[in-house]
C-alpha cells in the first residue's frame, strides 16, 4: 500500500479541477515510467464476484451487468494524487487503443472508498476528466470494505491533522466477460501489457 498526501476538500471549478488533474497526471506519467512489473494470475477460488454499488446518477449497479465486456477494476480516491491518475490514465489509454469494433466490449470501472469526500458530483467530474466511458462507482463504508476484501484489496483512513488521506491497494484487477476474476496486475504494469491481455478476453 502507498500513504498519499491529502489535498484539502472544497468545492471545485472546473478550472481548478483541470489544473490539478494536469500536475497529478505529469507525476503519474513519471512513476508510470520507473515500473514494469508482471501480473499475477488470480487463481485463488475465493477472490472476485459480483457487487453492486451506486453510480454517479445514484442508480444501483452489479457487476453482473456488464457480462459480456471485459471489466478493469480499480480501487482509489479522487484525493489520490498519484497512482489513481495514473490507472484512470491508463483506462484512457486503452479505451484510445482498443479497435473501435472492440471498444464496446470493454469496461473500465473505478470504485471510490472515500465516499464521504467522493460525492456523486465530484466523482462524476473526476472520471470524466480521463473518459466518460470510465464508470465511477461508490457506497458505503462498510460495503466497500466487503468487496474490496473480496477482491484482495484493502484501504484504510490516515489522519492527517484536521483531515485525512485514504491508504489502499494500488492494483488493478481484470474480469473477463463472464465476470470471472482472472488477473491481478500491479501498479506500474505497461499499458500495452493491459491492452494484450483485454484483447485476449474480448469475445
Amino acid at each position: 500500500m502507498a500513504r498519499f498526501m491529502q489535498i484539502k476538500h472544497g468545492d471545485y471549478t472546473r478550472n481548478d479541477m483541470a489544473t490539478k488533474m494536469r500536475f497529478r497526471l505529469c507525476i503519474a506519467l513519471i512513476i508510470a515510467s520507473l515500473f514494469s512489473l508482471p501480473s499475477s494470475w488470480a487463481d485463488s477460488p475465493g477472490l472476485g464476484g459480483d457487487f453492486t454499488l451506486r453510480n454517479t446518477q445514484n442508480d444501483e449497479v452489479s457487476l453482473s451487468a456488464f457480462k459480456g465486456k471485459v471489466v478493469l477494476l480499480y480501487f482509489g480516491f479522487t484525493h489520490c494524487p498519484e497512482m489513481c491518475p495514473a490507472a484512470l490514465l491508463q483506462f484512457k489509454q486503452l479505451i484510445s487503443m482498443l479497435p473501435a469494433n472492440k471498444r464496446d466490449h470493454f469496461q473500465p470501472i473505478f470504485i471510490s472508498v472515500d465516499p464521504k469526500r467522493d460525492t456523486a458530483e465530484v466523482l462524476d467530474r473526476y472520471v470524466s476528466f480521463f473518459d466518460k466511458k470510465i464508470i465511477a462507482l461508490s457506497g458505503n463504508e462498510q460495503e466497500l470494505h466487503q468487496i474490496a476484501k473480496r477482491y484482495g484489496a484493502n484501504f484504510r483512513y490516515v489522519p492527517t491533522g484536521a483531515s485525512y488521506t485514504v491508504d489502499h491497494t494500488v492494483n488493478t484487477f481484470l474480469i473477463n466477460a463472464q465476470g470471472k476474476l482472472v488477473r491481478i496486475f500491479p501498479s506500474g504494469t505497461p499499458t500495452s501489457e493491459l491492452l494484450k491481455q483485454v484483447t485476449a478476453l474480448i469475445p
